[in-house]
């Protein structure tokens, strides 16, 4: 057979395999309220192409509960991706909170991989991956040269070899590919088949606010599909932002308040003796 049919028949099966797993996986109509992420997705276990630098490998995941999910960190999964700022710009990490984030997200990664294992893929990468190899002599080579240097380099110079450090013992020390990270941390969060990326600030706010006047858990407003775990990061999270907005306006209404005593427009009572214009 020539390698163009060869291709040709491996495109074609990939294509009815990932089509035969898609069908045979997903639930018709998930089921409303809160429920565990193996009862949303139909099963515990589930074959997935899963991507590795852009190229789609069938892996077996497990769907994780949320007791797991719990002992994995305490990263909310409605503030996990801040991407961007109110002001629309990429927000920044600092280093120690890039690393928090990168921990949880391996330790999702290590939970829901069942076949190939993490470890199996680690020990992978670690003996044939020549990159990883080039990466660890360039961050011993930086180490040397910002300590044989450091006296005489200008702040600029330093903070520069400082970032690429950081930057290649990340990378170092989280072996899987970004965009295999990403996809593994939505998909253990059941992200794809949940509500909790629809739910909106304002809908959070609302629910806080009914919870709070009538002594229930803001998870009792919001309707939609959602998994177990969910429930605790949405009450925990709402009461937050219910926090936060409360602490806004009190600081809003203050201001105005002063501005208005101290400025021409000022009310109050007129003095004694003084009738309106």
């Amino acid at each position: 057979m020539s390698g163009w049919w060869q291709r040709r028949l491996e495109t074609a099966v990939d294509k009815i395999v990932l089509k035969w797993l898609h069908e045979g996986n997903a639930l018709a109509e998930p089921p409303p309220g809160y429920n565990p992420l193996e009862k949303i997705r139909g099963g515990l276990l589930h074959w997935v192409a899963v991507p590795f630098n852009g190229t789609d490998v069938f892996c077996q995941l497990r769907c994780p509960n949320a007791t797991q999910l719990e002992q994995c960190g305490d990263i909310s999964n409605i503030t996990i991706d801040r991407e961007k700022g109110t002001d629309g710009k990429p927000s920044d990490y600092s280093y120690d909170e890039t690393l928090q984030i990168r921990n949880y997200q391996e330790a999702l990664c290590q939970l829901v991989l069942n076949v190939p294992t993490f470890d199996g893929i680690a020990s992978l990468v670690g003996e044939h991956d020549f990159v990883i190899r080039d990466k660890r002599a360039e961050l011993e080579a930086i180490k040397d040269r910002f300590a044989a240097e450091r006296e005489n380099m200008t702040a600029t110079e330093g903070k520069t070899l400082e970032t690429r450090m950081e930057a290649l013992e990340l990378q170092l020390g989280f072996i899987l590919p970004d965009d295999t990270m990403a996809f593994l941390c939505q998909w253990a969060m059941g992200n794809d088949v949940s509500s909790i990326k629809k739910i909106t600030k304002e809908n959070i706010l609302k629910a806080a606010s009914l919870a709070k006047a009538h002594n229930k858990a803001p998870s009792d407003y919001l309707s939609g599909v959602f998994t177990d775990h969910n429930r605790a990061d949405i009450d925990s999270h709402a009461f937050m932002i219910l926090s936060e907005f409360i602490k806004e306006y009190e600081a809003t209404q203050a201001k105005g308040n002063t501005r208005m005593i101290g400025g021409k427009k000022r009310r109050g009572n007129l003095p004694a003796g003084k009738g309106r214009v």
